[in-house]
């Protein structure tokens, strides 16, 4: 693994030859974030660069915060921190209405073409970016919206159907991919791929946190239309238009949904391996039966931690609290 420091450009300014701690956490509904901590001698360099570039990772993150610390003792040492490249998306807002028919990938990839790739003002097109392969994933839905910042209204309009998108950075090319993906099914009730299987009888968690909250769970929705009468409906046909009510009605109830997870330390050299047997958005089967939890979840969230020889894994099975969150944050704005 080596990290790659680069310039607002994308061009290369130096190599983190040495580190103290690296975490690296990948999430499924949301950006990822990163943190890096390392001996004084390389605070010039992340304080000059932009972006930090894993070589064994897709991901590309974005430098927003660079420190410098001197302790009484003399002591130096540096970190900077930041999120993944995805979170770019969200520099960027709808500022026009959006009425758009079609799988979430395919209203990604417009969106995304609109607003970030070829904009009609040129100063607003994020630099290195285009559409990567598509993936076939979805199904059709129809979307209206305006206002929304860009990278938001994807993850929204996704996790309806449970999918996801990255920005896939290759550096050889010096690229970044839009692709919209969902992981795999690894659950043991299919046959198509690998079973993924979290156990304490398997040994391959080292602790569990489970968490149940149904306070705020909703599980029906009254979608009003705009307008009355004759006005109702004026560019949609009545099943279009019936169409996107339920598509808003299926993005507010995200908001409420129950809250389940499981939180463990999963030993990586157990008897599943890492990004071959399991990866970030794979539905996976947790059972821990000691206490008798036994549950089919998406992986949600995955923290990599570096302290020298040491790695730590911490999986999220299911869907976090940042729902319950971003349902208050949006509560306390309006």
């Amino acid at each position: 693994m080596q990290l790659i420091i680069l310039d607002k450009n994308m061009d290369t300014l130096g190599v983190v030859s040495v580190f103290n701690t690296l975490i690296w956490d990948r999430r499924y509904y949301d950006s990822g974030l990163f943190e890096l901590y390392t001996p004084a001698e390389f605070f010039e360099l992340m304080n000059t660069g932009r972006y930090l570039y894993r070589s064994d990772r897709t991901d590309l993150g974005v430098i927003r915060e660079v420190n410098f610390a001197r302790d009484a003792k003399g002591a130096r040492t540096a970190y900077c921190k930041g999120y993944f490249s995805e979170e770019l998306l969200n520099d960027r807002v709808l500022n026009t209405q959006i009425n758009i028919t079609g799988t979430p990938e395919a209203i990604g990839r417009q969106l995304v073409q609109k607003f970030a790739i070829n904009p009609t003002d040129a100063g607003r097109k994020i630099a290195h970016l285009q559409l990567g392969a598509l993936s076939g994933v979805g199904s059709s839905i129809t979307v209206m919206a305006t206002g929304d910042r860009l990278g938001d209204k994807l993850y929204e309009i996704e996790k309806t159907q449970e999918l996801s998108h990255r920005l896939a950075y290759d550096y050889q090319a010096n690229t970044l991919s839009f692709v919209v993906w969902q992981g795999k099914d690894r659950t043991d009730a299919q046959e198509v791929n690998s079973w993924a299987i979290f156990s304490d009888s398997f040994y391959n968690v080292k602790n569990a946190v489970y968490d149940r909250d149904e306070s705020e769970c909703k599980n029906f929705a009254y979608v009003a239309g705009e307008g009355e009468g004759a006005t109702r409906v004026i560019t949609y046909t009545q099943a279009q238009y019936r169409q996107l009510l339920r598509q808003r009605g299926l993005e507010k109830l995200a908001e409420y949904e129950k809250v389940e997870t499981v939180n463990s330390d999963v030993d990586p050299d157990a008897n599943l391996v890492y990004m071959t047997d399991f990866d970030l958005g794979d539905l996976c089967t947790y059972r821990y039966t000691d206490v008798g939890i036994e549950t089919t979840k998406r992986i949600t969230e995955i923290q990599e931690v570096y302290e020298g020889s040491k790695q730590t894994l911490s999986v999220v099975f299911g869907n976090d609290m940042a729902t319950s969150i971003t349902k208050i944050i949006k509560r306390e704005a309006s």
